[in-house]
């Protein structure tokens, strides 16, 4: 790994300046922008947010925006009874054990500390919790603004009025270390010239996962490679090889998740899938062949294994509505690009998707008397109500889970389970939170959670 003044010297042409901030945050999406917001609440000192695109938001402005925390609160009016060993037990048994248990015990424990947090810095929510794709209980909270602009606009706007300073444009090229290995600061592009921060504190890394960059993808998992990606486009990977010059672990680097998204041909990502209780999928011959509330890592490989590596997400017209309107604005461009489809009967939607209709009226009418069941009362919504919908969807990289090995105060660690000296992670930049597979809605409560942690750690010091 190369010095600060080595990194420098290579390129004396392009350097321009030197300055020191107490906290160094890269990337400004949830991660970074709780660190930031809670950093600025426990300290007066410099804190700069450095994200490599023009734009802030990350994976988290793009997301379906679902917050996966207990809520009694919320929950008992519905008669939803929940708990965080619950919550525990989801995320652990539906990753067949393979997450860290000290990073699940945290996350659960803490998130309900960061949502009373959030909802103080003014994020708000609907007041129903659903269970979404994935997700396995209806413990989803569904903020009021679409996908993850609320949280995003919450964030920057509080840690701004804090003072913090958010540089866009700006992506980090090194991560400097002095003899000790300690990491003391960083080294950044802006406007094509080096810039140098050193810190007094440390660097919070909360620059996301690889699910965009295609090499690694196929590298770590090569059974996923020339899908789709729905991550957002700076999920590329760079700063998890950088940590790992500075002597940082990489772990579950093949652990990667997939949610239906755009096929190879398609143009529209339209997003039916998100509401568990609202829809079915069938395949090319208009049959189902999986369950809907199956594990995410169990939807993924049934739905690859259709002719294709596709199938059709069925909704009505009330569970069109239910959607946010970005997310019926994108379905109705669907309808123009081939995306999406809309039928007065099912008979209809069938011609139109191509498959035989006695078989998608079958589909429907069997999950219909399904929906009747007293087990699934109030939990599932029948499809009845014309007109109907259908988006083709194949599998789309979504999340990567393999990341930096942290410990639960978010600190990297190194090959011997020792933290690295200024140096913490947070979000999908780190791994072992949740193993195997994530359930629905705890990618956000995951940034967030760690992101606030890492801010607490570093003051703390």
């Amino acid at each position: 790994m190369a010095s600060a003044s080595s990194t420098v010297y290579a390129w004396p042409s392009f350097f321009s300046s030197e300055e020191t901030a107490d906290i160094a945050i890269v990337g400004a999406g949830g991660a970074g922008l709780a660190a930031a917001l809670r950093a600025s609440e426990l300290i007066k000192g410099k804190i700069i947010v450095l994200e490599k695109n023009k734009h802030v938001g990350g994976s988290t402005l793009i997301s379906g925006g679902y917050l996966g925390v207990v809520d009694p609160a919320r929950q008992l009016p519905y008669g939803i009874y929940d708990s965080e060993e619950q919550h525990f037990q989801d995320i652990s048994s539906n990753a067949d054990n393979t997450g860290d248990p000290e990073l699940i015990r945290h996350l659960v424990s803490k998130s309900k500390e960061m949502l009373e947090w959030l909802e103080n810095a003014g994020m708000r929510f609907r007041p129903e919790l659903i269970e979404i794709y994935g997700s396995h209980f209806p413990r989803c909270h569904v903020p009021e603004e679409p996908n993850g602009y609320g949280y995003i606009s919450t964030l920057v706007n509080k840690s701004i009025q804090n003072n913090v300073e958010v540089r866009t444009g700006s992506p980090v090229m090194s991560l400097n270390t002095d003899k000790s290995g300690a990491v003391v600061g960083l080294t950044y592009l802006k406007d094509g010239k080096l810039q140098k921060i050193n810190t007094n504190k440390g660097v919070i890394l909360a620059s996301g996962g690889f699910g965009a960059n295609p090499a690694m993808v196929a590298k770590f998992n090569s059974r996923l490679a020339g899908l789709t990606c729905n991550c957002a486009p700076g999920a590329t990977g760079e700063m998890l090889l950088q940590a790992e010059k500075c002597g940082a672990v990489l772990k579950d680097m093949d652990y990667i998740q997939c949610l239906p998204g755009v096929p190879s041909n398609g143009k529209i990502r339209v997003r039916f899938h998100n509401d568990i209780s609202r829809f079915i999928l069938v395949n090319s011959d208009g049959r189902r062949f999986v369950k809907e509330d199956s594990r995410r890592d169990v939807l993924r490989d049934a739905v690859l294994a259709q002719p294709g590596r596709s199938c059709f997400v069925i909704v009505d017209s009330e569970g069109f509505e239910s959607y946010d309107l970005l997310m019926r604005r994108d379905a109705v461009r669907g309808i123009e690009t081939g995306d999406a489809f809309k039928g007065s009967t099912l008979k209809e939607l069938a011609g139109k998707l191509g498959v035989p209709s006695e078989n998608l009226i079958n589909s429907v009418e069997e999950y219909n008397r399904l929906c009747s069941n007293t087990l699934l009362a109030n939990q599932h919504h029948p499809i009845v109500k014309a007109p109907f919908w259908a988006a083709k969807s194949s599998m789309s990289i979504h999340y990567t889970m393999g990341g930096i090995s942290i410990n639960s105060f978010a600190e990297c660690l190194n090959g011997r389970r020792k933290a690295i000296a200024g140096l913490l992670a947070a979000g999908e930049c780190t791994g072992g939170v949740h193993g195997k597979n994530r359930i629905g809605a705890n990618g956000i409560c995951d940034a967030l959670t760690f992101g606030m942690t890492a801010a607490e750690t570093l003051i703390s010091k």
